[in-house]
């Protein structure tokens, strides 16, 4: 009789250093690739139809997370729990029949009232087949965005960063393909779509081939249990996501609806304000990817009772984060004019323009995205939405106020302003919730305003800074320090490996 082989654990987790070395090193390529699909939209599309690009993927990505009511966003924090009591199947069912749920309703508003969807989204009346388009590409990104957070729940990194890795290079040819031939938004939108679907395919092989071997309990799932738990949770990170979307959002949408000169003029500044983000916006996408990552392996540590391990970490990716940001900012506006001329034919001037305020903007939403994984571990995440409820009101009235009379410039500086108001409000809900906050957390939150002085400015003072703020040069060294060890231990690995080999 032929013995089998054994099988080995289902879902071995990647290592946190693993996870984010890979995580690393595959999205400074994704976000090159993104970077350069960016530039050539704005090269191919019109000024007028890069604004209704930036407005529907906005939109898109908002209404993804709410067509899911918080269900799936929650999956990092439970998943592991009920991995450990051999529920996972159970609980998995119950956050995809309420997805569904949130999915139908959505879709109905839009099938209901496609011309009111439309005046919202781009100022003007629109055909079915583009609100469809965007409708179609919000139900593909919300079952990527649902196997993504399962295997990052799983903490399988390499499929998380190949899935991500394999929707940004095939949008990118799709997209990039389809304007070539003369293709207009409908088609890009149903790219995005096609490329989306097909980046699930390994994670969806992972999960086949390892789903039987999960424990099993003995016993039945209970629902009432899981619901006081899971409906908190995520009626919580529901409002958060709407907040956080809304904020996100609310300046373009005020760009696009407070601008003077009609819709064409309207488009045509949003267009401007996207390009002076293009940059920006990878820092903070890149920050949102930490996070995801960032959860399992500190809801780990969390379970298990290590809160002070916890903090630590935090501490030390916030450290990171910042310093590593601030400089890739600096270095990008020395490249800017260059890119603005060269590659974008000097059609955004006005982009250029705004971009330090836009890193400013983009460091501190990273700041927060990553800090707030503390209060959703500590199941106090609505305390973020303080922050953001004042933020998105103060971005709100001074766009009103500002926007007509200093344009594009006021728009930024309004944005500005309330994301200065969010981060506080999330520095307050840190300090009620036990998070040790210190001079170095405070310093690193004023560092990216160095950036509105110009790069020169905000290289020597994060150098400076990281030399004589004590903390920040203790904390430095730690990280710089425990990475070389890490390297070392793994040299001498691969030389024993070496030696055994011969």
């Amino acid at each position: 009789m032929r013995s089998e082989k054994p099988r080995g654990e289902a879902f071995a987790a990647d290592s946190l250093a693993m996870g984010m070395a890979i995580l690393l090193a595959m999205t400074i390529v994704q976000r090159g690739i993104g970077f350069l699909r960016g530039v050539w939209f704005c090269r191919l599309l019109d000024d007028h139809v890069v604004g209704q690009w930036a407005m529907a993927f906005g939109c898109i990505t908002m209404m993804a997370p709410l067509m899911m009511l918080g269900l799936s966003g929650a999956m990092p924090r439970y998943v592991e729990r009920y991995r450990q009591s051999g529920h996972l199947t159970g609980f998995l069912t119950r956050v995809m029949l309420g997805s569904l749920f949130g999915i139908g309703l959505v879709l109905a508003v839009m099938v209901v009232a496609p011309n009111w969807v439309a005046l919202i989204i781009f100022r003007e009346p629109s055909s079915g087949g583009l609100i469809a388009a965007v409708g179609g590409s919000a139900v593909a990104l919300v079952a990527f965005n649902f196997v993504n957070e399962l295997v990052a729940s799983l903490r399988q990194v390499r499929v998380v960063s190949l899935m991500q890795f394999l929707q940004s290079v095939g949008f990118t040819v799709l997209g990039i393909a389809w304007l070539i031939i003369g293709g207009g938004l409908v088609g890009l939108l149903n790219a995005f779509s096609l490329a989306t679907v097909l980046a699930m395919m390994p994670a969806i092989w992972v999960l086949r081939r390892d789903w039987s071997r999960l424990p099993s309990a003995g016993t039945a799932l209970d629902a009432k249990v899981l619901w006081r738990s899971l409906l908190p949770y995520a009626a919580a990170l529901w409002v958060m996501n709407f907040l956080t979307n809304s904020f996100e959002l609310s300046d373009r949408y005020m760009i696009l609806h407070y601008t003077p000169g009609g819709d064409v003029a309207a488009q045509t500044a949003v267009g401007q304000y996207h390009t002076g983000r293009m940059i920006p916006v990878l820092l903070t996408s890149l920050a949102a990817m930490f996070a995801g990552i960032l959860m399992p392996y500190l809801a780990a540590d969390w379970e298990s009772g290590r809160r002070v391990e916890v903090q630590s970490r935090l501490r030390t990716v916030l450290l990171g984060l910042t310093v590593v940001f601030t400089l890739t900012a600096a270095m990008a506006l020395l490249l800017a004019p260059w890119l603005f001329a060269g590659l974008l034919d000097g059609r955004y001037s006005a982009g250029e323009s705004i971009m330090p305020a836009a890193f400013t903007i983009s460091i501190w939403a990273s700041t927060v995205t990553v800090a707030q994984v503390y209060l959703w571990l500590s199941e106090r995440g609505k305390l973020c939405g303080i922050g953001l409820v004042l933020g998105l009101l103060a971005n709100v009235v001074l766009n009103v106020w500002w926007l007509p009379v200093w344009g594009l410039p006021g728009a930024v500086a309004a944005t500005l302003v309330a994301n200065a108001v969010v981060l506080i409000g999330l520095l307050f809900a840190l300090a009620i919730t036990g998070y040790p906050l210190d001079g170095s957390i405070f310093w690193l939150c004023l560092l990216p305003l160095s950036l509105l002085a110009g790069p020169w400015a905000a290289i020597g003072l994060t150098l400076s800074l990281c030399l004589v703020r004590r903390e920040i040069h203790d904390l430095l060294w730690r990280l710089v320090s425990t990475r070389l060890e890490r390297l070392r231990r793994l040299a001498v690995e691969w030389a024993g490996r070496g030696r055994v080999l011969e």
